[in-house]
């Protein structure tokens, strides 16, 4: 449980936070960072249950006091900073770390302060916590949990030492969901492509009938699509407005003509990853790779514009009828 060899993908990041350790080089503050999924919390447990660890071995060795007292999940010296709201606030940061901070260690080297979320920590409670950063006891790391760095003051980021986890290859996906979950193809591939490099969003796809039924519905508007007249755009827009808050819509239209431009330029099977759909993504392959290349660039467009926090109805009818525009060239 919780050990370096359980984590996917970016080893050479595992092995420097071995060596750090080992060489007792370690920092007082660690900003671990990535999308939704990609392992933040599982590599903020291995780190701390590591750093605690009596031996100075690769893994956590599972057997020392320090390591069995974390795995019964009530380790003394580790403390996970939480909030029952949707951010974290200057109370919590005062009661849960600024209160407890003067309290030495109960029994190991380091007093390990986990705040999962750390991207919704309000302004107030990032410069109540940033004294500490600035002149922590010897004895304290703070390993900060978020998604998105510019949530975070400049101050704090420069007080903390950056720890970035990539996204992980198709392959790599595949093949976790193949040995774990005994996934065959094409599920495999089909929920590694829609996870954008993370296991955890893989897994969360795979449970989720939600996305069995986003992904129905807008597969059957790409198939209408090409012979739609404007007034059915504006209700495709309208049918898409509930899913504001849920952006998946767009990675199935965009892995749609992904497939449509590889039966188009490689016409195999083999290479297309909803082999589910085959039939259908070679009869729209019909039309000039460049104009399945726009429809594309129209997809990725209009995310672009949502995540600047563009008018949604507004970013996705445009984004259809640039696509419907390209149907007929």
């Amino acid at each position: 449980m919780y050990t370096f060899r359980e984590m996917r993908g970016n080893q050479r990041l595992l092995r420097k936070l071995r060596q750090t350790v080992q060489g007792e080089r370690v920092s007082h503050a660690y900003m671990i960072h990535g999308h939704r999924g990609c392992g933040k919390k599982l590599l903020a447990h291995t780190f701390a249950k590591y750093l605690q660890c009596v031996q100075r071995e690769e893994e956590p060795c599972g057997v020392c006091k320090s390591c069995r007292v974390y795995d019964s999940g009530n380790h003394p010296d580790i403390i996970w900073v939480r909030s029952e709201k949707k951010s974290i606030g200057v109370e919590e940061i005062r009661t849960q770390v600024l209160e407890d901070m003067d309290i030495k260690p109960y029994a190991y080297k380091y007093k390990i302060y986990i705040i999962e979320k750390a991207d919704t920590l309000s302004v107030q409670a990032q410069n109540a916590l940033l004294k500490t950063l600035e002149e922590p006891p010897a004895y304290a790391v703070f390993l900060l949990l978020g998604e998105q760095l510019d949530a975070f003051l400049p101050t704090v980021l420069s007080r903390t030492a950056m720890i970035k986890i990539n996204p992980l290859s198709e392959d790599e996906i595949t093949a976790f969901l193949q040995e774990t979950k005994g996934l065959e193809e094409p599920a495999g591939s089909l929920f590694a492509a829609y996870a954008q490099g993370s296991i955890g969003q893989a897994l969360e796809l795979m449970e989720s009938e939600d996305f069995q039924q986003i992904r129905a519905e807008v597969l059957d508007m790409m198939q209408r699509l090409p012979t739609c007249e404007e007034a059915d755009i504006i209700s495709m827009t309208k049918a898409l407005e509930k899913y504001k808050n849920d952006w998946r819509f767009l990675d199935i239209m965009e892995l749609w003509y992904r497939d449509v431009l590889v039966a188009k330029c490689l016409r195999h099977e083999k290479f297309i990853i909803q082999k589910d759909i085959k039939n259908t993504l070679f009869q729209g392959a019909g039309e000039a790779a460049e104009v399945i290349g726009k429809k594309i660039e129209a997809i990725q467009e209009a995310r672009m514009r949502l995540a600047q926090n563009a008018n949604f109805r507004l970013s996705v009818e445009v984004m259809l009828f640039r696509i419907k525009e390209n149907e007929s060239k």
